[in-house]
């Protein structure tokens, strides 16, 4: 960790996309996810900003429309943060409900406070779907968007033609390269470099 002065005016943002215990430690339906070290990686990068006293968002998912779905306030102990992103004092929360969560939410002005020129830097899950919807729709309102890529886990899916399963790894590394056209993907070791702090 380098000796970076806190607050600098370009300070990049951290947002963390439903980084809740259900998601996270999933259903055993649901297979394997992606990313075995997401837990670690997203510890490391809260250590960093909350030591350097960058701005931290955090972005819980409210699902109202399924009731069977354990990602809602319905059901308190999967819909709750994961132990690796506890919010602590005084960071910001903001519930949404639809994949992207500049919907119907005050993301974007808090965003714009910090200012609209800083770096927004989204780690979470999950990658095909809720970190995509955050990247585009994010990068579509002009924010310069960064993905941590091994700081975000994916769970497969089934193939849209043969129906037959796509493993969580290899979802994953096609979201995240999909990404690539809307920001910038990185991983957990080099996304200081990228962002011009190391």
């Amino acid at each position: 960790m380098s000796t970076t002065p806190s607050q600098p005016e370009n300070a990049p943002i951290l947002l963390l996309i439903d980084i809740q215990h259900g998601l996270v430690e999933g259903l055993a339906e649901w297979g394997p996810r992606s990313t075995p070290n997401l837990a670690k990686n997203v510890q490391y990068l809260l250590k960093i900003w909350r030591s350097w006293s960058w701005p931290i968002l955090h972005v819980i998912h409210d699902d109202k429309d399924d009731p069977t779905n354990i990602i809602s306030a319905a059901y308190p102990e999967t819909f709750k943060p994961h132990a690796c992103a506890k919010p602590v004092d005084d960071e910001k929360i903001f519930i949404k409900h639809v994949g992207s969560p500049f919907v119907a939410t005050e993301l974007a002005s808090s965003i714009d406070t910090y200012g609209k020129d800083r770096k927004v830097v989204v780690i979470g899950m999950d990658g095909a779907q809720c970190i995509n919807s955050t990247t585009r729709h994010g990068a579509d309102l002009g924010y310069n968007m960064v993905v941590v890529g091994d700081a975000c886990s994916t769970y497969g899916m089934q193939n849209w033609q043969t129906g037959k399963n796509v493993s969580a790894e290899e979802t994953h590394e096609a979201a995240m390269s999909m990404l690539n056209a809307y920001g910038k993907v990185t991983t957990t070791k080099d996304v200081l470099s990228v962002l011009g702090f190391q």
